[in-house]
């Protein structure tokens, strides 16, 4: 009898357990400060870090030592783009975004909300500016596999280019507060990024 109620006890406790299990294996917001890293239908991964100051890192790898940095403000706001060559930065890929507002003051996503903002740009050695429209979608609910978050859509147009099919569809994430390219659309391509997976980086 002792050895049954032994048995049961444990059989509880490893009942128990395993809902518990199963949520601490979905990324939260604490484990920016490690990176969260996602996975792409195409066969990329895209890695995120918070590394302070309003600043998200994002590292999206191509195939071995090829692959594109970002660095965005409030993890939406695209500052800077270098691209990666076995494992090194490629000199003279490095475009530059200068906001009116240090990225910790940039505002954040709201959902229903919009902002509108013209940048300085440097692109690969020549300077420019650009405007950008921010809309902030509904929240809706996204899933990277067993994992569900809250995801504001946002649409980015840039009314100063001559394409006006010009548009860029971000998914951002509050638990995180990064975001990533979901969507470009031109009036000669339309791509689409599926995310389908999600972890912590150890």
């Amino acid at each position: 009898m002792k050895i049954a109620t032994t048995t049961l006890a444990a059989l509880t406790i490893s009942a128990l357990s395993l809902p518990v299990q199963a949520q601490s294996a979905c990324p939260v917001g604490a484990d920016m400060s490690k990176g969260v890293r996602f996975q792409i239908s195409s066969g990329e991964t895209e890695t995120f870090q918070r590394l302070g100051n309003g600043l998200i890192q994002g590292f999206f790898e191509i195939d071995n030592g090829n692959a594109i940095r970002t660095l965005l403000g409030k993890g939406v706001y695209l500052l800077e783009i270098i691209d990666f060559e076995d494992g090194s930065a490629i000199m003279g890929s490095r475009t530059t975004y200068s906001f009116p507002s240090p990225p910790e003051d940039l505002p954040d996503p709201v959902a229903g909300g919009g902002w509108s903002v013209t940048v300085a740009k440097l692109d690969r050695g020549e300077f420019g500016s650009e405007a950008q429209v921010y809309s902030f979608g509904s929240t809706t609910r996204q899933t990277y596999g067993t994992c569900g978050y809250d995801m504001i859509p946002i649409e980015i147009r840039y009314p100063d280019e001559n394409d006006p099919k010009r548009r860029d569809i971000l998914h951002y994430l509050p638990e995180f507060q990064l975001s990533y390219l979901a969507e470009y659309h031109d009036e000669e391509a339309s791509d689409i990024y599926s995310y389908f997976n999600i972890e912590a980086v150890e």
